[in-house]
């Protein structure tokens, strides 16, 4: 009878020790079903918001200037004036590419005037890749050159960062519709210009932009920067260049101007 009740008892134990083993299977599932809060269809969870970091790059503190002036040419006053007559000019004015506003430079400034020719340990000479990359935005290999001579030797900056920040700078000015590509020519005035820039680029300061002119043309925005290249209001120097409410001509792109 010992016997009898010893095995009845092994018997339960047993079946105790199974019954626990199937219970904590299904607890420790390794089942990769994904979690109800991220079903297809869902939104995928927002990552991490990444530090704060400067994505233009550091300025030297050393560079004596206050602010800078990102300088937007309107290419067809330019095309149809006797300085866009050169050979040089072939590319911007009769290569077929109808070109609208492009890049004319990135100058720094004082409040009152500007540097310019700055001593540098850099390249006098811009190099050839630069020089490639800076064609597609600013078309002409003279004026690249120039630009880099005159103001890009005081910026503050390396050869190679002086264009990289030029051009991140000027294609991130959102250009108002009715002054991308007009096809006949407009007639406006540079306040509506400057009105047209700032409701396009929201960030911009009220005293950011101007609008300069050559004789009855548009000529020119200007876009003022801070050393970190945030928008700032221009100085005085700067918004007297703007030639406010009379009108002017905004001459239509196309891509064969005559010499």
């Amino acid at each position: 009878m010992n016997g009898q009740r010893l095995q009845q008892t092994v018997i339960g134990v047993l079946i105790l020790v199974a019954i626990a083993a199937l219970w904590n299977r299904g607890e420790t599932s390794t089942d990769t079903a994904p979690p109800e809060t991220a079903r297809i269809g869902d939104a995928a969870p927002a990552p991490p918001a990444p530090a704060v970091e400067a994505t233009a790059p550091a300025v030297r503190a050393d560079a004596a200037f206050d602010y800078y002036v990102l300088v937007l040419s309107w290419s067809p006053t330019h095309c149809s004036s006797e300085q866009g007559r050169g050979r040089d000019d072939d590319l911007q004015c009769r290569s077929g590419r109808p070109y609208g506003f492009v890049l004319h430079g990135l100058w720094p400034q004082h409040e009152r005037g500007y540097p310019e020719d700055c001593p540098t340990d850099e390249p006098r000479t811009v190099g050839d890749d630069l020089m490639h990359d800076m064609l597609e935005i600013s078309p002409s290999a003279q004026l690249i050159q120039h630009e880099w001579r005159k103001h890009g030797t005081c910026a503050g900056l390396s050869q190679a960062d002086y264009f990289a920040a030029a051009a991140k700078a000027f294609r991130s000015v959102v250009i108002p519709p009715p002054y991308q590509a007009p096809k006949r020519v407009v007639t406006t005035t540079p306040d509506d210009v400057r009105d047209a820039f700032l409701s396009a680029n929201t960030n911009f300061a009220r005293d950011g932009v101007s609008a300069t002119c050559r004789r009855n043309d548009l000529a020119e925005v200007w876009v003022c920067l801070d050393r970190s290249f945030a928008p700032r209001a221009c100085s005085k120097d700067v918004r007297n260049r703007h030639c406010g409410g009379r009108e002017v001509r905004l001459r239509a792109v196309r891509g064969d101007w005559p010499r």
